[in-house]
């Protein structure tokens, strides 16, 4: 029996899609179970798309799902039932590896939370100790045959108080990088939260000094320093000349 080139494309457009149909549905139910910041509510998430640039990861799930594609279309061309089951099982690994390594983000009131790989533990950090936040965009080239195609992936990069830097998951720019947008500015908008909370806690506590007849600790710092200099000023005087 001859089958169509036509039906191979289908197939392995089928395939794909399926996946992705799936690995959405599993992901969402998962998240809605077991949020990444844990006791918090997750205000906004985004996760690695299967089609993000340079990811090793991503290498056994596309060959899972092009394998699945073949197969089904030879199946079909021969009429071969266990080239159909041989496809299934394709899919269903190539599905199986794309939840055990999915990687997600999550952006709560309090915390910055992530996941790498099914069964890594949940790595979190507090708002109030993020000192500056970016999206970044890096371009990859990907040979296909005679033609090179330039894809983009994206993700979001912290700078915290203490020095440190952390580089959150990626996903693909096409279709992700709204997602990734939202999340920083939802991490900007309770970031200036947190810095206006503490400038009104600051103000409170000098307002509550000043009543008390009591100096600020700006006030009273410097209070020290003009007795310091008060006093290296008289030992200067009070010294006999030779």
């Amino acid at each position: 029996m001859t089958v169509s080139v036509w039906w191979l494309i289908a197939a392995l457009i089928v395939s794909v899609a399926l996946e992705v149909l799936v690995v959405r549905v599993a992901t969402a139910a998962c998240l809605s179970y077991a949020p990444l910041s844990g006791d918090e509510t997750d205000s906004v998430t985004y996760q690695r798309s299967l089609f993000t640039p340079g990811e090793r990861a991503l290498l056994g799930v596309w060959g899972g799902l092009v394998a699945a594609g073949l197969l089904w279309w030879l199946g079909a061309a021969y009429d071969s039932g266990w080239l159909v089951a041989l496809g299934l099982l394709a899919w269903l690994g190539a599905l199986a590896w794309d939840v055990w390594t999915w990687e997600r983000v999550a952006a709560s009131v309090k915390f910055v939370s992530w996941r790498r790989g099914w069964q890594h533990s949940t790595r979190r950090v507090p708002v109030s100790q993020v000192h500056q936040l970016h999206v970044v965009e890096k371009e990859s080239v990907v040979p296909l045959g005679f033609a090179r195609v330039r894809i983009a992936a994206c993700y979001i990069a912290l700078e915290m108080a203490d020095g440190k830097a952390i580089k959150l998951p990626r996903t693909a720019v096409i279709g992700g990088l709204e997602r990734v947008e939202n999340v920083a500015n939802f991490v900007r908008l309770q970031m200036q939260m947190v810095e206006d909370t503490r400038k009104r806690v600051a103000a409170e506590k000098r307002a509550e000094a000043r009543r008390a007849g009591k100096p600020s600790p700006d006030e009273e710092r410097d209070l020290r320093k003009e007795l310091i200099k008060l006093r290296r000023q008289a030992a200067g005087r009070g010294t006999p000349e030779a």
